[in-house]
């Protein structure tokens, strides 16, 4: 059984990266909203300042920090500008994907139905399209996700309550921190 879910895993990292990460650096920014974030981490970096976000020399604060946390992070560990905002909204999606294969392999118990239900999510051109683009939507949806999965686990494996629980309550804020409180 282990095996079987390395295999699949391993097959839906490949598949991420392919369908996800590859090319993202390729397309300008576009999307007002794109330019909007990674101007407001640009200008975070100016100012020395991981608390504080900044836009045209002002502190502005509209949206929670913490995409603008990965975006320094992104411009850190990326030459391409392009590529560095990207990196994180598709490293997410391809999260988004594994933690879709472990829900659906403890609601279902069955490798193959949860191989293909994560495979039913990577092949989504709205889940591509987010991948592809810096919204903080897409990295919300997965750390609720990630909440969900966390209860579910908690709730379904005894023995693993304390520990869901706590997961729960985690990714719940960061998602909070990621997009406010919906």
């Amino acid at each position: 059984m282990a095996n079987k879910n390395l295999k699949y895993i391993l097959i839906l990292v490949i598949l991420s990266c392919f369908f996800l990460v590859l090319g993202n650096g390729i397309l300008s920014l576009t999307n007002p909203d794109e330019v909007f974030y990674a101007q407001t981490a640009k200008e975070m970096i100016q100012q020395k300042s991981w608390l504080t976000p900044y836009l045209f020399g002002a502190p502005q604060f509209e949206k929670p920090v913490f995409l603008y946390w990965l975006l320094r992070i992104g411009f850190a560990l990326f030459p391409n500008p392009n590529f560095a905002v990207r990196f994180f909204p598709a490293l997410f999606a391809s999260f988004g994907v594994i933690a879709v294969y472990f829900l659906a392999l403890i609601g279902f118990q069955n490798e193959k139905k949860a191989f293909i239900s994560s495979l039913i999510l990577l092949s989504s051109g709205l889940y591509i399209g987010l991948s592809r683009t810096l919204f903080t939507d897409l990295i919300f949806s997965i750390f609720i996700l990630f909440s969900l999965l966390s209860f579910y686990l908690g709730y379904s494996v005894n023995k693993k309550k304390g520990i869901g629980i706590i997961l729960f309550f985690l990714f719940c804020a960061l998602a909070v921190l990621t997009k406010g409180p919906l």
